[in-house]
């Protein structure tokens, strides 16, 4: 009786383990900002981020929490997830401006992570992209902003990045 038991918990360990596994390799899989090429983040500039933050919640149940420190312009940045999800899928700032003087006004942006930055950013501009803001750096990412062919504003960024 004592074998059949132990081959039993033995038996039941494995399938634990595999389950474990593929259950790691799936959520590794699964995560946008480990994909080339996926979209892994959105931006949401507005002139006034709390009422877009409750707004959100009130109608679709997003919720969100004050990401970090306030940002080098002394803005207060907010990430944003779905009530079931595991991910945060965007960011709301306030408005600012430039250092050339642009004023930002209210827009959203999308960001496909990228494996290399730094070489992602060499064929855009090559292939026309026009930077807006690069070689960025917060939260372990290294980012940048660029209108490319189409008039089309997106970002690009690298996850995990140490300075």
């Amino acid at each position: 009786m004592e074998k059949k038991k132990l081959r039993f918990y033995k038996i039941g360990f494995y399938t634990l383990l595999i389950i474990v596994i593929l259950g790691g390799w799936v959520f590794v899989r699964a995560n946008p900002m480990k994909n080339e090429g996926a979209l892994s983040w959105s931006e949401f500039y507005s002139a006034a981020p709390e009422e877009t933050l409750s707004f959100l919640n009130n109608t679709l149940g997003i919720q969100y929490e004050k990401f970090g420190e306030t940002t080098p312009m002394g803005l207060d940045y907010f990430s944003m997830r779905a009530r079931r999800q595991f991910w945060p899928f965007a960011g709301v700032i306030g408005l600012f401006t430039l250092p050339d003087g642009t004023q930002i006004k209210p827009h959203t942006i999308a960001y496909l992570t990228v494996k290399d930055y730094d070489a992602t950013r060499e064929k855009f501009l090559a292939g026309g992209a026009v930077e807006i803001l690069g070689n960025q750096m917060a939260a372990g990412m290294k980012f940048g902003i660029y209108t490319i062919p189409g008039g089309i504003e997106i970002g690009i960024a690298q996850y995990g990045v140490r300075k």
